[in-house]
């Protein structure tokens, strides 16, 4: 018998192996589309794409012939490990009742059906990761072919398009192609052919070694975060071979009722549940009681101010695991492409975060096995830490305290004269900013929310929602002149990081904060506007909060300092070209 904490984590070594030849390969697609900017407008385009898109198929298969001896030499001493464990399990039942079950090592019949479940386990990871090569060729050739439309239409310049296709695949590149046509990540399906091979295998060894002793009856382990579906059977007892009443007492069929056997039931897909021998004639078998069972399905944990299961709890964790590694893939495929990280390096850290708060809520435990990425080591993991903070706002940084949103807020806002709009323009982005305020108010105190116009007010996005930890809105930077309102919920003037914004982005004219109290900040770009001036003031900005921010000031007087130098900063807009309005 094999314990459920030792099947969910058995995978982890393969898993960790192939996700290390997902992430390699990820970073090697990912600079080769980067090497779309280096194309000159007479570039045969189709021989470069045929050439790109065969070097990547014959690295996939260089790097799959790299591993699969690896992969193969760990799920020998996987299978070896997991057997001796679970007949050592079974075969501490038959000591208890005076039984003398053949050593494993002697048994030529078990030791047949541990070789025959590590050739079947190795077999079909092996046919799977040979749709490896072609599966990632043709993903990698479908986003070339789409960034370079971008680019031909002149919809984006190269370095939108590029940085696009890399984070489109590192969200979502597939590896492995099923015969049904599903497509699936070779993470993924290692984990599931691993757990399913081990817990089959050791399954069959329980089930030869059962009929050796002559037993009838099976009971069914049980835990905590069980599926619905497996949560009905777990922890009871069946008859092998048909229902029966013995000793007084009802036993339903083994495999019918759990479904042992087939890909859905028990030692199916992804299953931690086993079972093990038990005698009734021969004494009470090491059963769980229905309280027991009903403590672990019951709705006991609670998380912001709700009651959950422990199967939800692990789905909700679950899924914060994978947005770590979601953005710490997107992080590393972007820098290997030469692409801006900055978003991918504060959405990392938020979903850091929400993991950390998660798991202190929850009481549960973090899985880091779940969350690791190959190439995202310490080095990388400081460089995406200081690049969140570092290109963030001063503000969100440091958590300054945000106010709420009241109807008294709303008729706060007021129209302002500027250069970019006329008066019914004015008037429109007044009406804006009021609504603006309200899609605030339904969301937490600390989230900044955000809108994109043309310079007519006709909106170019739908309302932006900012991340939950507080951090600045990211909003797009379209290829048209262009406006852009957002919240501050603490009610301050710009940050570091709206100003940087407003001028790199040529095509943003005027830029609006408006606070949870209804008081706006406005920055406008006039007609004399200098923009290599106005850059050189923000160098000397940036250069001036990452001292603060490195420096051993306390928060409060990191943002006394920070906001003489943000303003020092306007002042410096102000004198090549820009217009500001409080």
């Amino acid at each position: 018998m094999l314990s459920p904490s030792y099947l969910e984590h058995a995978p982890d070594a393969l898993t960790l192996l192939w996700q290390q030849v997902e992430d390699d390969i990820l970073r090697d697609v990912a600079r080769r589309i980067s090497k779309m900017e280096t194309l000159t407008p007479t570039a045969n385009w189709q021989l470069w794409r045929y050439q790109q898109t065969e070097a990547v198929r014959q690295d996939v298969v260089k790097k799959l012939a790299q591993y699969t001896g690896k992969s193969e030499a760990a799920i020998r001493q996987l299978m070896q490990e997991a057997a001796t464990r679970a007949l050592e399990a079974e075969d501490q039942i038959y000591y208890h009742y005076n039984m003398e079950p053949t050593p494993f090592e002697d048994s030529a019949a078990l030791q047949a059906l541990l070789n025959a479940g590590y050739a079947q386990t190795a077999g079909t990871f092996r046919n799977l990761t040979g749709t490896t090569a072609n599966t990632v060729s043709g993903q990698f050739e479908a986003a070339l072919d789409r960034a370079h439309l971008k680019v031909s239409t002149g919809a984006f310049d190269y370095k939108s398009a590029v940085k696009s296709a890399v984070d489109s695949l590192a969200d979502s590149m597939k590896y492995i192609t099923y015969p049904t046509g599903h497509q699936d990540t070779l993470e993924v399906a290692a984990r599931r052919a691993v757990l399913t091979g081990v817990n089959q295998t050791a399954a069959k060894l329980q089930v030869a070694r059962a009929d050796e002793m002559g037993v009838e009856f099976f009971a069914v382990t049980a835990h905590g975060g069980a599926r619905p579906s497996h949560a009905a059977w777990q922890g009871k007892t069946y008859h092998r071979g048909g229902a029966v009443d013995y000793l007084g007492k009802h036993y339903e069929d083994f495999e019918s009722v759990t479904g042992y056997g087939t890909g859905a039931g028990l030692c199916g897909w992804n299953c931690r549940h086993t079972f093990f021998s038990v005698f009734p004639e021969l004494g009470p078998a090491p059963n769980w009681t229905q309280e027991s069972l009903a403590e672990l399905n019951a709705r006991d944990i609670e998380y912001n101010g709700q009651k959950y299961t422990r199967y939800e709890i692990s789905q909700m964790q679950r899924a914060r695991e994978r947005a770590v590694r979601k953005w710490k893939r997107r992080y590393l495929a972007e820098d290997a492409a030469g692409s801006d990280t900055t978003v991918s390096a504060v959405k990392l850290r938020a979903a850091r975060g929400e993991l950390a708060d998660f798991v202190a809520k929850t009481g549960s435990r973090a899985d880091s096995a779940r969350t690791m990425v190959s190439g995202f080591g310490r080095s990388a993991s400081s460089k995406a830490a200081w690049a969140a903070k570092k290109n963030s706002s001063v503000y969100s940084s440091l958590n300054m305290e945000p106010k709420p949103v009241t109807m008294q807020s709303i008729a706060n806002v007021e129209a302002f004269s500027c250069d970019t709009l006329d008066a019914a323009g004015q008037q429109q982005l007044k009406n804006a900013h009021k609504r603006l305020l309200m899609v605030a108010s339904k969301q937490p105190e600390n989230v900044e929310v955000g809108r994109v116009f043309d310079i007519k007010m006709k909106p170019l996005t739908k309302d932006i929602i900012g991340l939950p930890d507080g951090h600045s809105v990211q909003l797009p930077n379209p290829d048209v002149p262009y406006i852009a309102v957002h919240t501050h919920p603490a009610c301050g003037s710009f940050s570091n990081g709206d100003l940087r914004q407003f001028t790199r982005n040529s095509n943003l004219k005027l830029l609006t904060a408006l606070g949870h109290d209804g008081h706006i900040y406005a920055i406008e770009k006039t007609s004399t506007f200098q923009e290599s001036s106005a850059k050189q003031a923000i160098r000397q900005m940036d250069c001036a909060i990452d001292e603060l921010l490195k420096s051993t000031l306390t928060d409060e007087q990191v943002l006394e300092k920070a906001e003489g130098v943000i303003s020092d900063c306007i002042k410096e807009l102000q004198k090549n070209g820009a217009k500001f309005y409080e």
